[in-house]
């Protein structure tokens, strides 16, 4: 299992991040490995979520990145949130 960390600062319009981040998620949920997704805004920080997404296998998680589906609907956030700093992570204890 693999788990993807990414922190977004919104500095546009909250709105359109929410649209366009659903319009991700909703092709992202039709890719191989995909396992789950939740996004969460901070209640201090309004315009920060923290997105976390579970992947099979990081390699999923990377092809999926990759494809023109996904370079297609991410390109949108410009302009929308500051540069994203996503990390994938294992787990490490149970």
């Amino acid at each position: 299992m693999a788990t993807l960390i990414n922190e977004l600062k919104v500095t546009g319009s909250v709105e359109d991040f929410e649209r366009i981040t659903a319009e991700i998620t909703a092709y992202m949920r039709q890719q191989p490995g995909y396992v789950s997704h939740r996004m969460l805004r901070s209640l201090r920080r309004p315009g920060v979520f923290v997105e976390i997404a579970e992947w099979e296998k990081p390699e999923d998680h990377v092809r999926a990145v990759q494809s023109e589906g996904f370079r297609t609907r991410v390109q949108q956030l410009a302009g929308v949130i500051e540069k994203p700093a996503p990390d994938l992570y294992e787990p490490a204890h149970a």
